[in-house]
This record gives structure tokens, C-alpha cells and sequence, in this order.
């Protein structure tokens, strides 16, 4: 058990992923910028990534670069992902007066047994164009992808996931998904994303079994690390430690938004 080792080998799956998912990568001073002209709407898809190391750089610096690169894209939005959690806490002040908002993210390994049994059998795998429609019920619900325009484009991102390689795990309730997530895998690390739960089917043990099915998928495949990302600041933090994931990582995201 090796944290830093896990942290470099979860990054490295979360490089890897982005650079098959763009369209365009430009290196800046302190990192590199992932763009993908197809989905440009979706904040992830089009970010700075800065680090491992930040040491001379002052937010107006690095704000600059995300007017330049983010702006002369044409894009409205400025996402910045600070990979060492310490520069991310330097830099928070000086991005906040600029307008950037703050998510505070945690990277956790699955290290234990979960702390009781739960019933995967209903857990299924489905393909993209099954998921498409579900996620972009998600989208439709959640607060700011409402827009019908919004949420189409970001659901449609699952089908660029699948065609490098992302697997899609489900229960269904009626024929229709009511709990998802996704599995990514690369080089004997897996990472379990997007983990979503229409809310009228909470409580059930669901989302559980589509992580827990996931992981066990990956562990199948050979992956000897599985993680994933968990806000910091929101409850599904704690069903992941449940699961058996301890954090390993924290990490910062910066986002300004068109309307800021």
C-alpha cells in the first residue's frame, strides 16, 4: 500500500483517458490544456490541467492561460484542475477575485472489504445508447444541466467514453435504469465514475452494487488499483467509505462560469 504510488498511477488513467478524448491538446507553462471541439459545453472536457508542480505560478498567471487557451477557443466557460492539493489551496484566494469557484475533490482507493454483503445480481451491463437516454435524465433533473440543449450534449459524451473503451454498469427497475456508473480501465488501474441514482429509487442499496459490480469487474480484468473521485463536501464520500474506498489524494477543480 503505497499512496503516493496509487495518487501517480490514478492520475496517470485520468491522463491517459483525456488525451483519447480530445481533439486538441495545447502544453502551457505549468501543465497542459484538454480540449475536444466536439463537446464543448462540457466543463471536463475542456480544462487546464496544472501541476504536478505550480512553484511560480500566481493566480493571475494561470488565469491568463485559461483566457487564452479556454477564451481563444471560443469557449464561455474556464475550468482549471490543480492536481497538488497544496497549490490549490495557495491559489484559492487569488482565483476566487477573479471569479473562479472552488470544488474541493478526493481520490480514493478501494482498500478494504465493504463492511457487509450486498446483492449484485441484479446489476447489469449496458451498452451507451442505453445509458445516453438515462444520463441524460440525470442531467434534466440536476440543477444548472436542466437545459434540454445542455443535457443532451453532455449525455452524448457516453458514447465518445465507450468508443475508448468504457464499460457501463446498471440495475434496472421496470426495464428502465434507475442506478448507473461507469468503469474505466487502463494499464492495471481502474476508476469507477459517475455514479448516479434517480433519487425516487435512493435507499436500496443500488448505487452499491453498480460500484461494487464495477470493481469487481476490473479486479477480473487484472487491475490491482481501483479508485475513484468523490466530492469532498457531499454524501456519496461516505457510502464509498462503506464500500471499502479510503482517500489517498485530494485535489482541486476551479471553475468560472460564463455568467460570472
Amino acid at each position: 500500500m503505497n499512496p503516493a504510488r496509487d495518487t501517480e498511477r490514478a492520475w496517470s488513467l485520468q491522463r491517459h483517458l483525456a488525451e483519447r478524448l480530445s481533439t486538441r491538446i495545447e502544453p502551457f507553462a505549468w501543465g497542459v490544456a484538454f480540449l475536444d471541439d466536439r463537446h464543448p459545453i462540457r466543463y471536463d472536457s475542456n480544462v487546464l490541467w496544472a501541476g504536478p508542480s505550480l512553484d511560480g505560478c500566481d493566480a493571475m498567471s494561470l488565469a491568463a492561460e485559461a483566457d487564452r487557451i479556454l477564451g481563444g477557443a471560443g469557449l464561455g466557460h474556464r475550468e482549471i484542475l490543480v492536481e497538488r492539493e497544496r497549490d490549490g489551496e495557495r491559489l484559492t484566494a487569488g482565483l476566487a477575485a477573479l471569479g473562479y469557484e472552488r470544488d474541493d475533490c478526493e481520490v480514493m482507493a478501494l482498500r478494504r472489504e465493504p463492511d457487509r454483503r450486498r446483492d449484485l445480481s441484479a446489476v447489469v451491463e449496458v451498452d451507451a445508447e442505453e445509458m445516453v437516454p438515462a444520463a441524460r435524465e440525470v442531467y434534466l433533473r440536476a440543477p444548472g444541466t436542466e437545459v434540454e440543449e445542455v443535457a443532451e450534449a453532455l449525455a452524448g459524451h457516453k458514447r465518445a467514453l465507450a468508443e475508448v473503451g468504457a464499460r457501463f454498469f446498471a440495475v434496472r427497475v421496470r426495464g428502465r435504469i434507475a442506478s448507473m456508473c461507469d468503469l474505466y480501465v487502463h494499464d492495471g488501474v481502474a476508476q469507477v465514475e459517475d455514479v448516479q441514482t434517480f433519487e425516487e429509487h435512493r435507499g436500496r442499496g443500488m448505487a452499491s452494487a453498480v460500484v461494487l459490480r464495477a470493481a469487481a469487474e476490473a479486479r477480473a480484468a487484472g487491475c490491482d488499483l481501483v479508485f475513484l473521485v468523490a466530492d469532498r463536501r457531499d454524501w456519496p464520500r461516505r457510502l464509498y467509505a462503506r464500500l471499502g474506498f479510503d482517500p489517498v489524494d485530494g485535489f482541486h477543480v476551479f471553475v468560472r462560469r460564463p455568467d460570472a
